[in-house]
C-alpha cells in the first residue's frame, strides 16, 4: 500500500552535526576567519577611564591588550612582543581596576613601548633606528553605550554603534564594576550561545530565575494574558517617568554578524532582579523608568546583556578551544550602591552554574556516536537563527577556501 503520509523528518529544521561542535579544524576556521572580524567586548569604558589603564582579553590563543593611550584614546593591540613573541601583560581580572602604566615593558628581555604600541627602547640596539617601526599590531576600537568592543574589521559595525540606542541611557561609562567572575565551560562555545539564546529550558532547570522573573512561569502555564498585563503597565510606568523603552528586536542578522534585544517586565512587583525584588542602589544612568523591568540582548557571539535599574550584567563569551570556553561575568553598578557583593551576584551565579552544567551535559552528548541532529521547537527561533547565521558563514568560508 502507497504511504500518503506527507511527514517526513527532514521538514524539521534541525540543529548541528556533531563535528560542528568537536573537530578541531573547524575551531582552527573559526578562529582564522570569524573570530577574528567580530566584534569582541573588552569591557565596560569605566575599566579605562584613566591613561594606563587596560584590560586583557584572551580568545582562542590571541591575547589581546585594550588601553587608554597617553592622549586618552582608547586603543586595542595584540598581546606580542615584537622582538620574540612575548606575552607582554598578564589578565588583570581581579586587581584594581585603576592600576595604570606609563608604559608596556616586555618581561623577557625588556623591549619597551609606549601605550599607543610604539616601540621606544629596544634593549641593546637603542641605537638602531630600523627597529622603530616594530609597534605592536593594531586592532579596530569602537566604543558605544559605556562599552569597549574590539574586532579586525576593516569598518566599524553599524550594529556596535545601534547599542547606544539601547543601552546609552544607563551611562555605563560613569559605572564602577563592581564584581568580576570567570567561568569555564568544558563546551564548544556554540552550544554556550545556543542555551543563552532561549529560555525553553529556563522553567524546568533554573528554579531561582522562574521565581525572579515572572514570565517564565506565565509562559510556561500558558497564561500569556498575564505577561501582557505586565508588560502593558510596566511600559505605562515607563512612560509617566519620561523614559523611552528602546524598541525590540528580536533578532537580526547579516553575513557579518547577529544580534538582538528585547524589553521585558519583572512582575510580581518586583523592581529589579534579586531575591526580594527591592532595590540594591541608585539608578544606573536617567533609566528611572526601567524600573520593575530588563532589557536583555547580545551583540552576537561573545556578549550578552541584561540591564536592570540598578545593575548591569556583562556576559562575555571567550572561546578558548574547540571543547573548552570561559565566559566572564561584570556586575555593572553606580558608584552608590548599597547591598553586598552576594546579594548582587546571587542570581546570575547560581543561574549560570545551572547552565555549565547542562551545556556541558550536551558536548558529551554531541560527542557521541550516536547524536544525530534534533528539530527546532517554535521556543527556539533564535537558537535556529543562529545556527542558521553559522552555518552561512561555514558555507561561505569553505567556497573561498575551494580550488579554482
Amino acid at each position: 500500500m502507497e504511504n500518503t503520509d506527507i511527514y517526513t523528518e527532514t521538514a524539521y529544521v534541525k540543529s548541528l552535526p556533531g563535528h560542528a561542535y568537536t573537530d578541531e579544524k573547524i575551531f582552527k576556521q573559526e578562529r582564522y576567519s570569524l573570530f577574528r572580524y567580530l566584534p569582541v567586548i573588552a569591557g565596560p569604558s569605566c575599566l579605562l577611564k584613566k591613561s594606563g589603564n587596560y584590560i586583557v582579553t584572551d580568545i582562542a590563543s590571541e591575547s589581546i591588550i585594550t588601553i587608554k593611550d597617553q592622549e586618552g584614546v582608547v586603543k586595542a593591540m595584540a598581546n606580542t612582543c615584537r622582538h620574540r613573541g612575548k606575552r607582554l601583560l598578564e589578565n588583570n581580572i581581579g586587581s584594581n581596576p585603576q592600576k595604570t602604566l606609563k608604559s608596556i615593558v616586555c618581561p623577557y628581555h625588556a623591549w619597551r613601548f609606549d601605550l599607543n604600541g610604539k616601540l621606544i627602547i629596544a634593549r641593546g640596539d637603542q641605537a638602531n633606528a630600523s627597529f622603530r617601526h616594530l609597534c605592536l599590531r593594531k586592532l579596530r576600537v569602537q566604543e558605544t553605550a559605556g562599552l569597549t568592543f574590539y574586532h579586525g574589521f576593516n569598518q566599524e559595525y553599524e550594529q556596535v554603534n545601534n547599542l547606544e540606542n539601547i543601552l546609552g541611557t544607563l551611562k555605563l561609562e560613569d559605572a564602577v564594576v563592581r564584581d568580576r567572575k570567570t567561568y569555564t565551560v568544558n563546551a564548544n562555545w556554540k552550544l554556550w550561545v545556543e542555551n543563552f539564546l532561549e529560555c525553553w529550558h529556563c522553567a524546568p532547570n533554573h528554579p531561582e530565575l522562574s521565581e525572579v522573573k515572572g514570565f517564565i512561569k506565565q509562559f510556561e502555564s500558558g497564561r500569556d494574558d498575564l505577561y501582557l498585563e505586565d508588560e502593558y503597565d510596566w511600559r505605562a510606568q515607563a512612560h509617566k517617568k519620561g523614559w523611552e523603552l528602546p524598541p525590540d528586536n528580536d533578532f537580526s542578522s547579516d553575513e557579518n554578524l547577529f544580534h538582538f534585544n528585547i524589553c521585558m517586565p519583572l512582575g510580581n512587583g518586583r523592581v529589579t532582579a534579586n531575591k526580594d525584588g527591592k532595590r540594591m542602589g541608585d539608578t544606573l544612568g536617567n533609566a528611572d523608568g526601567l524600573e520593575g523591568g530588563a532589557i536583555f540582548g547580545c551583540m552576537g557571539p561573545f556578549l550578552f546583556y541584561l540591564a536592570y535599574v540598578d545593575y548591569t550584567v556583562l556576559f562575555c563569551v571567550r572561546p578558548q578551544s574547540v571543547t573548552k570556553t570561559e565566559v566572564e561575568l561584570m556586575w555593572v553598578t553606580s558608584e552608590n550602591f548599597q547591598a553586598s557583593t552576594d546579594d548582587l551576584t546571587w542570581l546570575w551565579h547560581t543561574t549560570i552554574q545551572q547552565d555549565i552544567s547542562l551545556v556541558e551535559e550536551t558536548q558529551q552528548g554531541v560527542s557521541s556516536l550516536y547524536y544525530t541532529p534534533g528539530p527546532f521547537q517554535a521556543e527556539e527561533y533564535r537558537t535556529q537563527a543562529f545556527t542558521a547565521w553559522w552555518q552561512n558563514w561555514k558555507s561561505k568560508n569553505e567556497n573561498q577556501n575551494s580550488p579554482k
